[in-house]
Order: C-alpha cells, then sequence, then structure tokens
C-alpha cells in the first residue's frame, strides 16, 4: 500500500467535522426537504461526471449484471435515505435528527442477520436494545417539546433505515469499484430516483432563494464531496473500529453548532437517550471487531 498524501487520522477528522454540518446547511437553506435531496445530489453527481466519466463507462462495462442491479439498488436507497432525512431536520430538532441517524449501524447488523445471514454478536444483540432505548427516550422528549416533533423523528428513523440498506446494497459491490466511478454512480442514480418525487410533489427547484441555492452548493461539496470521500478513503488505512466511531462524534458537533447559532435547545431526555445510542454503538462496533 502506498503511503498516504495526509495522516489517516486527520483525513478522518476532516470526514467528522465536515459531516456534522449538513443538519446545519439544511436549516440555513430553509427549502423544502425534497428540493435539498435532490439538488444536493445533482449537483455532486453533476461535479465529478467530468473527472469519473471514462472511468464510470470502463467500469459499468467491467461488472456483471448483478453488480449492476446492485449499484442500482444501493443508489436508490440513497436517494430515500437523503429524502427522509433532510426533510426530518425540518421537522423536527438538529439534535434527534442527528442522533437518530446514528441508529443506521444497529440497523445494517439487523439487515444482515436476516438479508445475508450475518450471526449477530451477544454485543450486537445488546447494542440494539440500547439503541431502542435511546431512541424511545429521545423520541419521548420531543413530545413534550409538540407532537409535530415527534414527526420529524419518525422521518430520522426511516431515513436511517434507508441507509442500512443502501450499506447493505452496496457492500459487496463496492469492493469491486473504486472510489471514484462508485460514489458518481451512486449519486447520479440516487439523484435520478428522486425525479418522479419532484414532479408529482412540484417540487420548487427554480424558485428557491439564492441563500438555498448557496447552502445546497456547500452541502453538495463539504458533506457529500469532501465528507463521504475523506471518510471512505479513510477506511483504506485505519481499522474499521477506529473509523465507524467517528460517526459518534458528528451528532455531538451537530447538536453543539444547533445551540451556538440557532439557540436550538433539545428536550432534556435527549441527553440519556443520546447516551445510550453512543454506547450501542460502541458495544456493536466491538462485536465486529471480535
Amino acid at each position: 500500500m502506498n503511503p498516504p498524501s495526509i495522516p489517516p487520522k486527520l483525513g478522518l477528522a476532516i470526514a467528522v467535522v465536515a459531516l456534522s454540518l449538513p443538519a446545519i446547511f439544511i436549516r440555513l437553506a430553509g427549502a423544502d426537504g425534497l428540493s435539498i435531496a435532490f439538488l444536493r445530489l445533482l449537483i455532486a453527481a453533476a461535479l465529478l461526471w467530468p473527472f469519473a466519466a471514462r472511468q464510470v463507462i470502463q467500469t459499468w462495462k467491467k461488472i456483471t449484471p448483478s453488480e449492476r442491479r446492485r449499484v442500482i439498488w444501493a443508489g436508490g436507497f440513497l436517494g430515500l435515505h437523503l429524502l427522509f432525512w433532510v426533510t426530518s431536520v425540518t421537522k423536527t430538532t438538529i439534535a434527534s435528527a442527528a442522533f437518530l441517524i446514528i441508529t443506521q449501524p444497529i440497523l445494517v447488523a439487523v439487515l444482515a442477520h436476516f438479508m445475508l445471514k450475518e450471526r449477530l454478536t451477544r454485543w450486537s444483540t445488546f447494542a440494539i436494545l440500547l439503541a431502542l432505548g435511546g431512541s424511545a427516550l429521545i423520541n419521548s422528549g420531543d413530545i413534550q417539546l409538540g407532537r409535530q416533533y415527534l414527526w420529524g423523528d419518525f422521518l430520522a428513523l426511516v431515513g436511517s433505515g434507508w441507509a442500512a440498506f443502501y450499506i447493505i446494497a452496496g457492500r459487496s459491490v463496492r469492493r469491486q469499484i473504486d472510489l471514484l466511478p462508485y460514489i458518481t454512480m451512486i449519486y447520479t442514480v440516487a439523484a435520478l430516483i428522486l425525479i418522479p418525487f419532484c414532479i408529482v410533489l412540484k417540487a420548487p427547484l427554480l424558485s428557491l432563494s439564492k441563500d438555498a441555492y448557496f447552502w445546497i452548493i456547500m452541502l453538495a461539496l463539504i458533506p457529500t464531496l469532501i465528507g463521504h470521500t475523506m471518510y471512505n478513503w479513510a477506511l483504506r488505512y485505519l481499522k474499521a473500529f477506529t473509523v465507524n466511531a467517528g460517526i459518534i462524534v458528528e451528532p455531538i458537533i451537530a447538536t453543539s453548532l444547533a445551540w451556538f447559532i440557532f439557540q436550538e435547545q433539545p428536550s432534556s431526555l435527549l441527553y440519556p437517550g443520546a447516551a445510550l445510542l453512543i454506547f450501542s454503538l460502541f458495544l456493536a462496533f466491538r462485536g465486529e471487531e471480535g
């Protein structure tokens, strides 16, 4: 393996910070979730194609029909994940949306058990129970803030579920495809899958404010292209446990920024719920290590 151009832990730190910002940018955009999700993916894909077109064409010809289907499924699931999660940020607190999305590794373990016949370890089982308890506490706290927040929590959990399907669908095929063509294909499919939603729901794609377009471009550049790319790059040099643990830091940063920028105070039950979710992830990652 060639030595990395920058220290891997620095690359991971960049990824964690970049992936802590989506909820802040979404709130600053002040647009509907569907428009933000679609334009974010469209811009990211459009920026990648000039650099990746040749590799994408070569890769598409090389992979098997089964692998092509998995790429399409993975891209579709990613599009649905972003649609639901971005919308959740507009309906509930940033803290709740950010912490509930980290249930995704737990859901991956459950799906892998049923779909891929990967046996759940004792640690993973404990992690699932703790994650359920943590999510319930967060939801209970948001009911106290207002029942409309519970709808946002539900959307965040559904978005987490689609993210788990995305990871399961793309996990095996990702090993066969280099990073640049893979993310280009995935973002392209994810954007295409949202077009029917935009048409049916009449998303105001061309009539958003200048501020909205600016923050959507920032979403495409920083969390999408920089954050996700650096995260995948770090996996090449660091243990999966170390990289995965980075997602625990993301909602903490997002919650702190939401308090500082928007003076958004989450419910008191978020804190014990978040603690349970974080501990559940440590157990799940320990199960992976074992």
